[in-house]
């Protein structure tokens, strides 16, 4: 159990660690996460993804959900959006390497695992409607 010393310590530093307060600190705080775009799930254009997964369901040539091909052409183009971001980062470290820049690089590692789950997933949902 805490003491009250504790109890009084921990409601101070509370009162301290309550994030920003100004209006420009809460914009500046709410664009921590987006750095680069691979953390949102949306891609920017629908189209794109429809027309994807309309090749991906003619090019399989069996009965295909759409659902199961919309999956897979997220998990795709989320990919090579991964993959590109990569590219450009490897070709940014060629001018001159930036501390800022190899911490992106290991970050793409993570958001690439998250793709190729998706991926997998989809693959084996549409082995599963095959046989």
């Amino acid at each position: 159990m805490a003491s009250i010393r504790q109890i009084k310590a921990n409601r101070a530093n509370a009162k301290r660690s309550t994030g920003p307060r100004t209006t420009a600190g809460k914009s500046r705080s709410s664009q921590n996460a987006v750095r680069h775009g691979l953390a949102r799930s949306v891609i920017s254009d629908p189209a794109e993804i429809e027309n994807f997964a309309a090749a991906i369901a003619l090019g399989l040539g069996h009965q295909v959900t759409p659902a199961s091909a919309m999956a897979l052409a997220r998990s795709k183009l989320a990919l090579l959006r991964i993959r590109s971001l990569r590219q450009d980062t490897l070709a940014a470290l060629l001018t001159g390497p930036i501390p800022v820049d190899l911490k992106h690089l290991r970050g793409f590692e993570r958001y690439e695992r998250a793709a190729l789950v998706q991926q997998k997933r989809a693959l084996r949902l549409l082995s599963l409607e095959r046989g």
